[in-house]
């Protein structure tokens, strides 16, 4: 049986249908896309702010094996970046890439916090990996209790990335006082992050989807 989700895990208000753009404003050359809020019977945009995420690998499974991370903060953002992982002694799979993709983006935010450049309490993160969130929204408590082995009594796989980016939101939520929340949203909502993402990790358009995530 699954734990129970945290409330790390964001849950859309009712505002309009249910489509990524019915909760999250974007404008061309704004530097932040922003969190849609109902308040009073009104729909208000506040300075909560969505930022998407993707992460990629080519030749997945293979000991050449590269990744990418793509963080979007919006439309011409000035703060859009995607990055190649490094491998760190680790393999690069599909996986760790999407978990790193979060931690990279979060840091960036951190460093935008230090430097008075964004103003927030909430940073919303959106993926299209189930494995990122629903493992740090849910799975990690379980593992913790467990000495970070799975239901079936193996060590749980990319432990060092789920702790990096378990600490870093610790981090922002009690040095900080901005809370991070995670959101799954279907791929087709998130193409501007694994398009960089998949750039990062030297995918071409030749190239097979296979070894995206």
């Amino acid at each position: 049986m699954s734990p129970p989700p945290s409330d790390r895990l964001f849950i859309p208000p009712r505002i309009g249908g249910s489509t990524v753009a019915d909760f999250i404003e974007r404008k061309n050359r704004r530097a932040f896309s922003n969190i849609r809020q109902r308040r009073g019977g009104a729909v208000r945009v506040g300075r909560h702010i969505a930022v998407n995420v993707g992460g990629a690998c080519k030749d997945n499974g293979k000991q050449w094996a590269r990744g990418g991370a793509g963080v979007y903060f919006g439309p011409s953002s000035r703060y859009n970046f995607s990055k190649e992982l490094g491998k760190h002694g680790r393999p690069q799979t599909n996986q760790r890439a999407e978990v790193n993709a979060a931690t990279i983006a979060l840091r960036k935010v951190k460093k935008l916090l230090d430097k008075e450049k964004l103003d927030t309490r909430l940073v919303l993160i959106l993926s299209d990996s189930q494995y990122l969130v629903k493992g740090i929204t849910q799975y990690i408590y379980k593992w913790q209790d467990n000495g970070w082995m799975s239901s079936r009594r193996r060590p749980v796989d990319n432990q060092e990335d789920f702790e990096e980016l378990d600490e870093l939101i610790d981090e922002l939520e009690d040095d900080y006082e901005v809370f991070v929340r995670f959101w799954w949203i279907p791929k087709e909502d998130n193409e501007d992050a694994d398009e960089m993402a998949r750039e990062a990790a030297g995918f071409y358009d030749s190239d097979s989807d296979s070894d995206s995530d």
